[in-house]
C-alpha cells in the first residue's frame, strides 16, 4: 500500500505558493516540488485545501496547472487505460457531458424566460438529473477504497458538496414546474449555483481526486467498482463492464466449508445452505451492523439495481460513519446510540420512492448475556399491504 501520510514540509512550501497565487505575484515557482512524489503533492493539497481549509479549488486549479506545466505532464488525465468504459474515462466522459449540457442550458435560459416556457430544459434536465448516478458511484464504490488506504477527509468533504448540488438540482427542477408562478430570477439563480457547484465539483474530481486513484488504485479494484457500477447507474453509454484481461490475480486458497452441515440455530436446525437461502428468501432487506460500528452483512433478495437500498459488496467492512451522508451522519449515530443503550427497541421511518412505500426499521440485537451485539436494519415495501383488495383472506 502507498504511503498516504501528510509531508508538513511539502505542506509548507505548497501554502508559500498558493500565498503567491492568491496576492497574483508573480514568483511562485513550484521547481521545489520535483523532489516529492505525486502521491505525496496531492495528500498535501488535500491538507491544506479540505482540512484546513486554506485557498478556493480555483487556487488549487492554478496550483495544478503550475505543475503540470513544470513537470511537462497532466496528471488530470487518465493514463491507466484508454477505454472509454474504464471507471476512470466513465467518469471523464460524464464530467464533459455535464459541462456541455450545462453550458446549453444557460443558452437556453433567455428564451426559457422570455416564453415562459421550461419544455426545451426537459431533456437537459434529465441529462443532468445523471449526477445522481454519478455522485453515488463515486461515493459507494470509490469512497470505501479510498478509505480503506486511510484517505478519509477527500471522501468527507467531497460527499458534502455532492450532497449541495444534489439539493440545488432538485431546487431548480422544481422551481422551473412553477415558472408560472415565480419570477424568473428566483430559477436563474438556482442554475447558477448548480452550474457553479457542479463545474467546481469537476475540478475536485479531476484535479485531485482522479490523479490519486491512479496513484493508489490496482486494477482489481478497478475491477470490482466496474462490476459493481451497473447498479448505480451511468450519465453515458456503457457498451461493456471493464476488465484487465493482461492480469492475473493471485488467487487466496479458500478454506474448505460444509455448507450441508446441521447447526442449531433458534429453535431447531439448519445447515448454512439452507440458513443462506431462507434470508435470501425474506421479503426483507437485511443489513447488519456489528458492534464495532462495521456494516457485515446484507441479504441478496434481488440484484443490486432493484434494491430499495442499494448495498454492493464492496462496502462491506466499511464503518457505518462513512456509510452515510455528511448531512444525515448525526442523526444516524443518535439513532444507533439509542438502540446500543437500548433507550428504545426500535426506529422506524417511511416514504414514498416512486410506486414503493419504503418502510424503514432499525433493532439493537443483544446477546443472551444481554450484551450489544450490533445493529440490524430491515428494509420493505408496504405498499402492497396498502393495496390489498379485501379484509379478510383465508382461503389459498
Amino acid at each position: 500500500m502507498r504511503c498516504t501520510m501528510i509531508n508538513f514540509e511539502l505542506t509548507n512550501e505548497i501554502k508559500s505558493i498558493l500565498t503567491n497565487i492568491q496576492s497574483n505575484k508573480e514568483d511562485h515557482s513550484v521547481a521545489n516540488l520535483e523532489k516529492y512524489s505525486l502521491v505525496d503533492f496531492l495528500i498535501a493539497v488535500i491538507q491544506i485545501h479540505y482540512t484546513e481549509g486554506i485557498s478556493s479549488i480555483e487556487e488549487i486549479h492554478k496550483l495544478i496547472d503550475m505543475y503540470n506545466c513544470h513537470m511537462n505532464e497532466m496528471i488530470q488525465e487518465v493514463y491507466i487505460s484508454l477505454d472509454d468504459d474504464h471507471p476512470l474515462n466513465i467518469m471523464k466522459r460524464e464530467n464533459d457531458t455535464f459541462i456541455t449540457v450545462l453550458e446549453r442550458m444557460e443558452k437556453k435560459l433567455t428564451i426559457v424566460a422570455s416564453k415562459k416556457d421550461s419544455s426545451m430544459l426537459e431533456e437537459d434536465l434529465k441529462i443532468i438529473g445523471a449526477l445522481y448516478a454519478h455522485y453515488n458511484r463515486k461515493e459507494k464504490l470509490i469512497f470505501p477504497i479510498l478509505e480503506r488506504k486511510q484517505v478519509y477527509t477527500l471522501p468527507r468533504k467531497i460527499w458534502a458538496l455532492d450532497d449541495d448540488n444534489r439539493a440545488t438540482y432538485h431546487q431548480f427542477k422544481n422551481r422551473l414546474k412553477r415558472i408560472d408562478e415565480i419570477e424568473f430570477k428566483h430559477i436563474r439563480k438556482s442554475f447558477d449555483t448548480l452550474n457553479k457547484g457542479m463545474k467546481q465539483m469537476i475540478l475536485h474530481e479531476e484535479d485531485i481526486l482522479i490523479p490519486l486513484i491512479q496513484e493508489l488504485f490496482t486494477a482489481q479494484e478497478y475491477e470490482v467498482i466496474a462490476n459493481e457500477s451497473k447498479a448505480f447507474g451511468y450519465a453515458v453509454d456503457v457498451k461493456s463492464v471493464w476488465s484487465d484481461k493482461d492480469k492475473v490475480y493471485p488467487t487466496k486458497e479458500k478454506k474448505s466449508e460444509d455448507k450441508n452441515q446441521n447447526i442449531k440455530i433458534g429453535g431447531g436446525y439448519l445447515t448454512l445452505k439452507e440458513a443462506e437461502l431462507i434470508l435470501n428468501n425474506i421479503p426483507l432487506e437485511l443489513t447488519f451492523v456489528d458492534k464495532n460500528g462495521l456494516f457485515k452483512y446484507f441479504n441478496e433478495i434481488t440484484e443490486s439495481v432493484d434494491m430499495m437500498f442499494i448495498r454492493t459488496p464492496i462496502s462491506i467492512g466499511r464503518s457505518v460513519a462513512n456509510c452515510h451522508p455528511p448531512k444525515s451522519l448525526k442523526k444516524m449515530m443518535q439513532v444507533m446510540r439509542k438502540l446500543k443503550n437500548r433507550e428504545q427497541e426500535t426506529v422506524t421511518m417511511w416514504f414514498k420512492k416512486g410506486e414503493e412505500y419504503i418502510y424503514v426499521t432499525y433493532k439493537g440485537v443483544f446477546d443472551e448475556k444481554g450484551e450489544y451485539q450490533g445493529i440490524l436494519e430491515y428494509v420493505q415495501d408496504i405498499q402492497p399491504f396498502l393495496d390489498l383488495p379485501s379484509v379478510v383472506k383465508r382461503d389459498i
